[in-house]
């Protein structure tokens, strides 16, 4: 066992080193949002030489709040409908494309989505938006739960198929439940690991989004999001780095914390169906 673990002195220095590469960018911006711009821009790895919270002062008077309500709530509306409405598709589907071929279909043209390029589908997108009146809120939550289709129906598919037998379909129906009970109280609770890793990957998505709320709402400035909120910050000339760094430490806070409530789940949820 020593030998063991002496031979592989080798995987923890690559395993070490990962983690500095992941931590010292993370490291790197919490110091430089304590920084002025003149510091980030003059020595960037250096300590400042007083720490300054103006950088935060900043934010909150140039509204930061209000962006980051906006983003929170598109994140939580966005990642709720989605996984309210792709599990019920995803259960049919996956109890009757072995059967019946019409579904099998149906679950190929779906997935299919996730090889079309967005930039393919950008221009019409925008255009659809314009002529139904849904450049707001509303229709970017319609676009994300779209969007997240290909994706989540093939993760929620492959995990019913696998993890989920159809035995508790029967004893079910025996019990005298319907389909939308069996669903809402059987079905819908098991599949907890897979909602947390859903959950992990689209909050993740529309939390950071900048394309499509750019191309969806930037008309309306009260209707920005946070990543378009730190993109004010950028110019042509010149960019304003303590801001921006201070916007970036508030943007990785909350996604942090959910990561860190549902880590456990989301393991569980990549691993339950890889084997059968």
């Amino acid at each position: 066992m020593k030998r063991q673990k002496q031979s592989n002195w080798w995987v923890y220095l690559i395993l070490f080193g990962g983690i500095l590469l992941m931590l010292i960018p993370l490291v790197m911006t919490i110091i430089s949002s304590f920084k002025p711009t003149r510091e980030i821009t003059g020595n960037f790895f250096g300590l400042p030489q007083e720490f300054t919270l103006a950088n935060y002062e900043r934010l909150f008077q140039d509204g930061v709040v209000q962006y980051f309500m906006n983003s929170a709530f598109l994140t939580i509306a966005g990642v709720a409908l989605i996984i309210l409405v792709v599990p019920m598709a995803a259960f049919s589907i996956a109890r009757h494309m072995d059967r019946k071929r019409a579904f099998a279909i149906m679950y190929i043209l779906l997935i299919i989505g996730i090889f079309v390029p967005f930039q393919v589908i950008m221009l019409p997108m925008t255009k659809l938006m314009s002529t139904l009146n849904m450049n707001n809120q509303f229709g970017l939550i319609i676009l994300y739960l779209t969007y997240s289709i290909g994706q989540t129906l093939f993760l929620y598919v492959g995990y019913i198929k696998t993890i989920v037998p159809v035995e508790m379909d029967e004893a079910a129906a025996i019990d005298g439940c319907d389909k939308f009970t069996m669903y809402r109280k059987i079905i819908f609770p098991l599949m907890k690991p897979m909602h947390a890793t859903v959950l992990i990957i689209n909050a993740l998505w529309i939390w950071n989004d900048f394309l499509l709320p750019l191309l969806v709402l930037n008309k309306d400035q009260n209707m920005w999001t946070l990543p378009l909120f730190q993109y004010n910050y950028q110019g042509m000339y010149f960019s304003d780095y303590g801001p921006s760094f201070a916007s970036y430490v508030v943007g990785i806070i909350p996604i942090l914390i959910v990561y860190l409530i549902f880590q456990k789940n989301i393991i569980s949820g990549m691993t339950s169906g890889s084997v059968k």
